[in-house]
């Protein structure tokens, strides 16, 4: 099994940059964007973009600059977090949720005191859009067509942002307090997955994966196996990789390492199935999914002991997988993050947080399996 060739991409520095939480995603141009999330200086979250061909880094603002532009920054606030993906639908502009952490309590009982934005960035000429303020701690995304979604902390709140109107509606989903699902999925429809999640006597989570129409329409659910096998509700980290697939079906894995295939269908709810470990291994945390062709392999990163990561790939048809051990210093204590991103070129990506000689920082990895 060929190991891709892994290369560092230098990030622009600023006061407090931390980490980028799975904030990356690709765009129509070929270019990468990710949010760097902040832990000190202004405390402001800021949104970059990569050329891959020229590998140049550029800065796109900051939070709290944009909010103080357009007026509406009290004083003190902060939002040291971009934590979503940055969504490209059917208009062509970018969409991402912006969030605070000052006063979020772990184990559920308040949410951030300054609640979350959704945001939209213009492709014809990189104007900051503020479109909602919410109080909830918005930190997972997605979208397609005319809907964008959003899932706030705590209790899985999901919002639904209609783009031509603008209007807004919101709905409880569930779950216990101090957990909270890294992602939600959106498919070709605009149909929203989200998992609904329930925590027994013993502390046990288990979860149903809801299917959302665009009317907020509960069409299906369906229990994600091995959502969180000897997980705690706050170690719990619910839906962490997903990648999408050439015929509008999405793979996704859970927190523990567990595969599940969604097959949306034209004349009635998506179809989701279980398909197994996605490391040979078993239980891993694989919060990295790729796929090269979109049709049978899916492939992507796996941890398996602390900092040391596997690059997995995976055969849809047979459920099967292999796994090998990638060369990522694990002295750097790397925790990475990342799907479905990659360049024109054929190239993955992924991010996360490392140790640098400083204390804690960013970190962009691109990954290059070759033709």
């Amino acid at each position: 099994m060929r190991l891709p060739v892994v290369r560092q991409i230098p990030l622009p520095a600023f006061p407090g940059a931390h980490a980028i939480w799975g904030a990356i995603a690709p765009d129509n141009a070929g270019g990468i964007w990710a949010g760097i999330s902040a832990d000190g200086g202004a405390k402001s979250a800021h949104l970059v973009r990569l050329d891959p061909v020229s590998g140049v880094v550029a800065n796109h603002g900051d939070v709290l600059g944009q909010l103080a532009r357009l007026g509406g920054r009290p004083p003190g606030e902060s939002q040291v977090k971009i934590h979503s993906k940055i969504i490209q639908p059917g208009d062509g502009h970018f969409y991402f949720t912006s969030t605070d952490e000052d006063g979020e309590a772990e184990d559920g009982s308040a949410p951030p005191r300054w609640g979350s934005h959704l945001w939209r960035l213009r492709a014809d000429g990189g104007a900051w859009e503020h479109l909602l303020a919410v109080p909830e701690g918005l930190t997972c995304a997605a979208g397609a067509g005319r809907t964008i979604w959003a899932l706030g902390l705590w209790d899985h709140v999901l919002y639904r942002y209609d783009i031509p109107s603008g209007a807004v509606r919101r709905v409880v989903v569930a779950a216990p307090g101090g957990h909270m699902s890294r992602n939600i999925v959106a498919d070709v429809r605009g149909h929203a997955y989200v998992p609904r999640v329930r925590q027994a006597a013993d502390g046990s989570i288990t979860a149903d994966l809801l299917e959302f129409a665009p009317d907020m329409t509960v069409l299906a659910e369906t229990p994600l196996l091995n959502y969180a096998i000897g997980q705690t509700a706050s170690t719990a980290h619910g839906i962490i990789g997903l990648v999408n697939l050439a015929d509008g079906g999405i793979a996704i894995t859970t927190g523990a390492g567990a595969v599940h295939h969604i097959a949306p269908r034209a004349d009635g709810p998506a179809v989701v199935t279980a398909l197994g470990w996605f490391h040979p291994a078993g239980r891993a945390y694989a919060p990295c999914l790729f796929t090269w062709d979109g049709v049978r392999t899916l492939a992507g990163l796996a941890q398996v002991r602390d900092w040391e990561w596997d690059w997995v790939v995976f055969d849809l048809a047979s459920r099967t997988s292999r796994a090998a051990r990638l060369g990522i210093p694990p002295e750097s204590r790397p925790l990475l993050y990342g799907s479905d991103t990659r360049d024109a070129a054929g190239r993955f990506y992924v991010a996360g947080r490392h140790a640098t000689p400083e204390g804690r920082g960013p970190i962009l990895l691109q990954l290059d399996t070759g033709p």
